[in-house]
């Protein structure tokens, strides 16, 4: 044998009678350069070549799974993302659009009266017209928004309690049918870095809530109280009902998307004003319970102030 012994193969094999004994014996050794090391060498490449073309195939074959399971869920996101973006923009523009109708609607009537009235009429359509351009300036938020994200919201100065007085303002009519007091407290100016139209539309929210909440108590004061006032480096405005209030149990669900305590609401209000809080560096919570109805706490930060984040 040539190089160590791999192996010895011994034979016997008796081939005499009983009175004639004889042994064939044979013996065999194997060492390791006998072996046939290049068919081995080709079997074995080739079980190699055969378990990584295999596990190639595995491979490309969850990837391809991976990457159909992500565009399914890239298609359901953005299914989603379309049917909450139609939802938001049917909830920002159906309060304008709203004020419109009843401002030329009652510009009508003021114009056909006997004897007609064309100041109070020219009055109305002046509302009309500043509620036409709040649409259309949510529509050129919301067009920010799906083109260039980040620079939805055009932040500046604004003064939070002129805000206020405002959309108190677009909302005298309605609060005039619910029979509610609103009564604005707080400091003369609050400047606060916003977006105004994402302002005003937080504070519409925030007041037309406020004003159906008072006026769905049967009985006891029907009011809404704002106060606006500055906490250190931000702007608070407090919105106070005097309605049922939320439920502790829902408390914790106020802000989710589609859920809402009122019926016929589409649950999107609140959840568009706190992305709108959010985006500006402030915050929109619901304060603790208190004695009766809801009270709504929007910080934003003081204009010209150094930057801060708002805790969560």
């Amino acid at each position: 044998a040539i190089g160590p012994v791999l192996r010895r193969m011994d034979f016997a094999k008796e081939l005499a009678s009983p009175s004639q004994p004889f042994t064939l014996r044979a013996g065999r050794d194997v060492s390791w350069a006998e072996l046939p090391w290049i068919a081995m060498l080709v079997w074995a490449g080739a079980v190699v070549a055969g378990l990584a073309a295999l596990r190639a195939v595995l491979r490309q074959r969850r990837a391809r799974e991976r990457a159909e399971a992500l565009l399914r869920l890239d298609q359901v996101a953005r299914l989603n993302t379309l049917g909450e973006l139609a939802a938001g923009m049917a909830h920002e523009l159906n309060q304008p659009l709203t004020a419109v109708l009843a401002n030329t609607q009652a510009a009508r009537r003021l114009l056909v009266a006997d004897p007609p009235e064309p100041e109070v009429a020219r009055e109305a359509m002046d509302h009309a017209v500043a509620q036409a351009q709040r649409a259309a300036q949510v529509l050129t938020r919301l067009r920010r928004t799906i083109e260039r994200p980040q620079a939805a919201q055009v932040l500046g100065p604004v003064d939070l309690v002129a805000s206020v007085r405002k959309v108190a303002e677009m909302l005298e009519p309605e609060r005039e049918d619910a029979r509610v007091r609103l009564s604005v407290q707080g400091e003369a100016s609050v400047p606060v870095q916003a977006d105004a139209v994402a302002l005003e539309q937080i504070l519409h929210n925030l007041l037309t809530n406020a004003l159906h909440a008072a006026a769905s108590q049967a009985s006891g004061q029907h009011q809404v109280v704002v106060l606006v006032a500055r906490d250190g480096a931000f702007g608070q405005c407090t919105v106070e009902d005097s309605g049922p209030g939320v439920p502790e149990a829902l408390r914790a669900r106020i802000f989710e998307p589609f859920f809402s305590t009122r019926e016929g609401g589409l649950g999107l209000g609140l959840s568009l004003c706190e992305t709108l809080a959010t985006g500006m560096g402030g915050s929109l919570a619901l304060a603790p319970a208190g004695a009766a109805g809801a009270c709504f706490v929007l910080r934003l930060p003081i204009s010209g102030a150094p930057a801060m984040k708002e805790p969560a």
